[in-house]
């Protein structure tokens, strides 16, 4: 019997690393994997997940989106874009997980994951009118414990996972001088993608890229726009599975 092939390996790890994270073995039910959405047991009218607290997925991200993610770091390292990886807005640590389960499966070098949250939830704009964020009764808070918990049982919780605690007005401008190659912003409401970009995407090398989770939302999508006009960004904007990105020329 021929032995798996390091590819077959790395694929399958990874693989089974997004199925984990949704928790798709137990919540995935007839779909396939590429069609489930694991939001489908969060009841949207009563702000409350319909499964037990230990069922509950460590992310909200399709396979589609998860890919996505996979496939800007494959672009980064053959572009040896420099820099490190971030996002802002981690709710449980999945996709925390997954960035540092790419780098172990391909081996990357010199590349640590940050990981930026306030670890108290959403809070409300303070600048931004009417963004229905503000409206959310659950403001999805993932204590920085039990977030570094999700990430431990995986085996990945180390000293190339690095984690910013704060509301990022405050957080985020520590991180001056940093360099980074991806920032995938998950931050939700106007405000809080609005102080992502001001105080993140001047760190963003040449031909790194930027993934914005939450397009559909009026207010994150707002703050993007506004931001790009600002600073006169015309970089091409593309959409997969929902999430919008672009490479910094």
């Amino acid at each position: 019997m021929n032995a798996p092939s390091e590819h077959f390996n790395r694929s399958a790890y990874i693989d089974l690393i997004k199925r984990s994270i949704t928790n798709y073995s137990y919540l995935g039910g007839d779909p396939p994997f590429e069609d489930f959405r694991c939001v489908t047991h969060y009841d949207l009218a009563e702000a409350r997940w319909n499964v037990d607290r230990l069922a509950r997925p460590l992310t909200l991200l399709t396979k589609g989106q998860l890919d996505l993610i996979e496939n800007a770091v494959l672009e980064i390292e053959e572009r040896c874009v420099p820099g490190d990886f971030i996002e802002a807005g981690v709710w449980r640590g999945g996709v925390i997980i997954l960035l540092r389960a790419l780098i172990n499966a391909y081996g990357i070098a010199e590349r640590t994951v940050v990981a930026a949250d306030s670890f108290a939830g959403i809070p409300k704009n303070v600048r931004a009118l009417n963004d229905p964020v503000d409206l959310w009764s659950d403001r999805w808070v993932a204590p920085l414990d039990e977030v570094k918990k999700n990430i431990e049982r995986f085996g990945l919780l180390d000293d190339r996972i690095a984690f910013v605690v704060g509301f990022f007005a405050d957080s985020l401008r520590r991180l001056a001088g940093n360099k980074f190659a991806l920032i995938r912003l998950d931050s939700d409401s106007y405000d809080s993608v609005e102080e992502s970009l001001l105080y993140l995407y001047p760190l963003l090398s040449k031909g790194g890229i930027i993934i914005i989770d939450d397009w559909h939302l009026a207010g994150c999508k707002a703050a993007v726009l506004n931001y790009r006009s600002q600073y006169g960004i015309d970089d091409e904007i593309k959409v997969h599975d929902g999430n919008a990105y672009w490479v910094k020329c």
